[in-house]
């Protein structure tokens, strides 16, 4: 770790502002981008997107927004202690915030082309309430844990490479990479799954699309939700390799970190360039219909939704 803060250190005032603003630029890239497709969907009276989709937009926006509570206090004295304390924390809780949400998606995913294929039982009103609080739940968890771990504050400062603050205590990056890998351990099956189920009944799934039986079922929806996936375990890899600085070369540590605001800016781009949310953005323009059906992101049907 002291080589790591030697080396740091050694950098001049220049190339620290030159790599802070980057990082905030991209923050800030992520915080508005993320924005734009959640109020361009909200708004638009022809998109249509399930509760899960935007709780997953959102949960990004607030994983960009934790790297940027020390906007403005990056170089110079040291931050507030408090300040310090709560953004550590947030940023240690904040992998597990877009990895449980993209979980919840898969599952619901699951769920209901089990009823379509298999004509299993529809999802549960209590089920639908378990997955879209349970991200939430455990963010909170391991923000409060980490809370409670930098009791002491010598435990909690701003990074030498002052991008933003850190805990030295190794128990907060414990729970939080247990949680990611216990997704990860749930989430690649059921992917697997719904990818052998697409290509064992693809032919039928076109089908009921192009004859409007079932607008939801579209390859470009099963596309999106690999790169959700990928999407979310990238974030969550990049921080993990991020938080093990001292395992890596000085300059590894920073361009790993300065790669981190970058993956919420590749969600935005994922989810909002489809194209009913580009034509939601030129709402000025008169829109043509559509030959086809509009497809949503989250569910098979309709009445896959709603309880048996």
């Amino acid at each position: 770790m002291l080589d790591l803060q030697t080396a740091l250190s050694s950098l001049n005032i220049d190339t620290l502002s030159v790599q802070i603003t980057i990082f905030n630029s991209f923050s800030v890239a992520g915080v508005l981008s993320l924005t734009l497709v959640v109020a361009a969907a909200y708004c638009s009276p022809v998109i249509k997107r399930s509760e899960l989709w935007y709780r997953h937009m959102i949960s990004w926006v607030v994983y960009s927004a934790t790297f940027l509570l020390l906007l403005g206090r990056q170089l110079g004295p040291p931050p507030p202690i408090g300040l310090c304390m709560v953004q550590a924390s947030l940023i240690y809780a904040a992998p597990t915030l877009p990895t449980l949400s993209a979980l919840c998606f898969v599952i619901d995913l699951y769920i209901s082309l089990s009823s379509v294929v298999h004509r299993k039982r529809q999802i549960r009103p209590s089920m639908t309430k378990f997955l879209h609080r349970m991200p939430w739940t455990v963010y909170l968890a391991v923000f409060f844990e980490a809370m409670l771990t930098i009791r002491d504050p010598s435990l909690v400062a701003r990074g030498v490479d002052h991008l933003y603050c850190h805990i030295t205590s190794n128990i907060p990056t414990i729970a939080s990479a247990a949680i990611v890998c216990l997704t990860g351990v749930i989430i690649i099956p059921l992917e697997i799954w719904i990818t052998i189920t697409v290509c064992k009944n693809w032919a039928k799934f076109r089908k009921m699309s192009t004859a409007a039986q079932n607008p939801l079922l579209s390859l470009s929806m099963f596309i999106r939700v690999g790169l959700y996936t990928f999407v979310s375990f990238l974030g969550v890899g990049l921080s993990s390799v991020s938080f093990a600085g001292s395992k890596l070369q000085p300059g590894d540590v920073l361009y790993w970190r300065l790669v981190l605001p970058i993956v919420p800016v590749l969600a935005a781009l994922i989810f909002g360039t489809q194209k009913d949310m580009i034509q939601a953005y030129v709402f000025w323009r008169e829109r043509v219909p559509d030959a086809g059906v509009e497809i949503e992101d989250s569910k098979i049907s309709t009445e896959s939704t709603q309880a048996v």
